[in-house]
């Protein structure tokens, strides 16, 4: 009996948390609904007013275009930019060195001209990021959305406040008298940095000093918060999402080598490597060579293994290592040799395009792109991969026909690695992998078929289209068909249209599939409870985390607002009785998958 109750009050109190956790997802999405009608606070409006100001300067910007304008823009960038890294981040937040308080409080005042707060508020939020990073405490925590994490979440402190608590995290910087009155009268401050631009150089110092200086470094800062926790590349294994992501280093003054940052938070070197570019760091290390920057902090080689090891690096990194440098040198396949040629001459017709250029090549360009991708999401997705509908053969032959001018492959090729792409999702099985980075799971997968073949083994997946005559006959005459077709465009339209046509509209409905394969599983929302990274306008084919939720649905879109052209095609053949057998989620189904 004593067991019988144990049970039932262990049930009741799990029933309770299921509860709770459901009641707080349910007021978490009440509130994403409520950001604009909620009430705001002075200092929410102070901080929108500033942005839509900034923004708007921007959009005044080319109208008051001058080269010292320009400089300008630059300067106020840079130095703002550097005040911010240097100042704000490393010097104040994580304490990775230390200077003389003459250059630390000029260093602090470039960080206030960046817009970006005083630096008692940026560097209690920063500190929170890192205490409670990813988590639902995250100041500005991925799990609420890109858009949520890069900038929406400036402009509700009262929502900051329920999460971390108040600033009790800064009294370092509360004892100071200096950083107390830049709090104080931080927006003096800048107004009078933009009097002094408007005051020496018009509008077109102000339009592009705190339009385009300000907003540019505004965006990268954001991109830090936002885009560093969902795209790149890891190099450590911290217990968050945090990523490097190499191109955005040299605008970031090197804050962008995120994954290294989170793994070391004190050091002052964010470019662990040679080759990682960090601006941030060679201004520390200069100051450091002339004795002015003290105390420099950088992670031990002890750490640094660590670190490794709990990676899993060892024999394994230096195979990844072997891996990336062999990619390009290795032996490739008459298959790959093919993909490949047709990917470049794709793409070097399209950068003809505009020297052979016609309005009517251009629209043949975009109505190609739009029919052979509608008939790749239809036909080989929808129709062969998924089985979400049936047609008549009559029917589905020719649109699994057209899709081929779309210039992904045959039927059964395709079919075939998509159908292991949801068997083995984001594992190391998945041919197109977003572990193995964005490129690769973009575009640099499809030109490696022996890779392939040892992730997921031979195509035994796709037997119900071998038995088929029809697509055993596009297998082995597929690239006949394709030259075929840009022959006859040729005749037809001469370079415009081959340029224009299959380039321009064979550029976009390329990079169109990949992006599904790349971005959706790196950037977007999640509205369902699926095991993989998927993410939810490509025919309504990036409505991609209800499609894994949802395999077998006919219609990816599932709310009214979300566009789906696939889905409307689909429904207007079912309305006609030609398309049966229809598949789409029950409400029991969507219950079971919803968060």
């Amino acid at each position: 009996m004593l067991t019988h109750y144990s049970t039932k009050m262990s049930m009741s109190s799990s029933e309770e948390n299921h509860r709770k956790t459901v009641e707080d997802k349910a007021e978490m999405r009440r509130r994403k609904r409520a950001i604009w009608e909620r009430k705001w606070k002075r200092l929410d409006i102070v901080k929108a007013f500033a942005s839509l100001f900034v923004h708007f300067l921007c959009l005044l910007a080319p109208f008051h275009f001058t080269w010292p304008a320009l400089r300008v823009a630059l300067v106020v960038y840079t130095v703002g930019g550097l005040g911010i890294t240097v100042s704000y981040h490393r010097n104040l937040a994580h304490r990775s060195f230390k200077v003389p308080k003459w250059l630390e409080y000029l260093f602090a005042y470039c960080g206030l001209l960046a817009i970006q707060g005083d630096p008692i508020d940026w560097v209690s939020t920063h500190r929170y990021h890192h205490q409670f990073t990813d988590s639902d405490r995250d100041p500005h925590s991925p799990n609420e959305g890109f858009w949520f994490s890069h900038l929406l979440w400036l402009f509700d402190t009262g929502y900051l406040v329920e999460k971390c608590g108040r600033k009790t995290n800064v009294e370092d910087l509360k004892r100071q008298w200096y950083y107390k009155f830049l709090q104080r009268t931080v927006l003096y401050h800048i107004l009078a940095f933009g009097f002094l631009l408007y005051y020496f150089g018009g509008l077109s110092f102000l339009t592009w000093g705190m339009g385009i200086g300000v907003a540019m470094e505004h965006h990268v800062t954001c991109l830090i918060n936002s885009l560093c926790h969902i795209w790149g590349s890891r190099t450590w294994k911290t217990n968050d999402t945090s990523r490097n992501v190499w191109w955005l280093s040299v605008f970031s003054f090197g804050e962008s080598w995120h994954n290294n940052h989170h793994a070391f938070e004190s050091s002052a070197r964010q470019g662990l490597e040679w080759w990682q570019i960090d601006i941030s760091w060679y201004i520390v290390r200069f100051l450091e060579i002339i004795g002015l920057a003290t105390d420099v902090k950088l992670p031990s080689e002890s750490q640094r293994r660590r670190m490794a090891l709990e990676n899993g690096s060892g024999s394994s990194r230096k195979a990844m290592r072997k891996e990336k440098r062999a990619y390009f040198f290795r032996k490739w396949t008459s298959v790959d040799l093919m993909r490949a040629l047709s990917v470049v001459a794709v793409h070097l017709l399209c950068v003809m395009a505009p020297f052979n250029y016609k309005w009517e090549a251009l629209l043949f360009g975009f109505i190609l792109a739009a029919v052979t991708n509608l008939s790749i999401t239809f036909s080989y997705h929808r129709n062969l991969t998924h089985k979400s509908f049936k047609l008549p053969k009559w029917l589905e032959y020719p649109f699994a026909y057209s899709a081929l001018f779309a210039l992904q492959g045959h039927p059964i090729d395709w079919v075939s690695t998509h159908r292991f792409h949801h068997q083995f999702t984001d594992s190391d099985r998945d041919p197109h992998s977003p572990i193995e980075g964005f490129w690769f799971s973009h575009v640099l997968w499809i030109f490696d078929t022996s890779y392939l073949r040892e992730k997921c083994g031979a195509r035994n997946n796709v037997m119900d289209l071998k038995q088929q005559w029809f697509y055993r006959f596009l297998q082995k005459t597929v690239g006949l068909h394709v030259m075929a077709f840009w022959t006859l465009v040729y005749i037809w339209g001469g370079l415009p249209y081959l340029t224009c046509g299959v380039g321009v509209g064979g550029a976009i409905g390329y990079h169109g599939t990949w992006l599904i394969n790349s971005a959706c599983h790196i950037l977007g929302s999640r509205a369902w409870n699926t095991k993989d990274t998927s993410p939810p306008v490509t025919m309504g084919e990036s409505w991609h985390n209800n499609h894994h939720a949802f395999e077998a649905s006919a219609r990816h879109g599932l709310e009214w607002y979300q566009l789906d052209i696939t889905w409307y095609l689909i429904r207007f053949f079912q309305a006609l009785s030609l398309a049966t057998d229809v598949k789409l989620p029950s409400e029991a189904q969507k219950r079971k998958m919803a968060f």
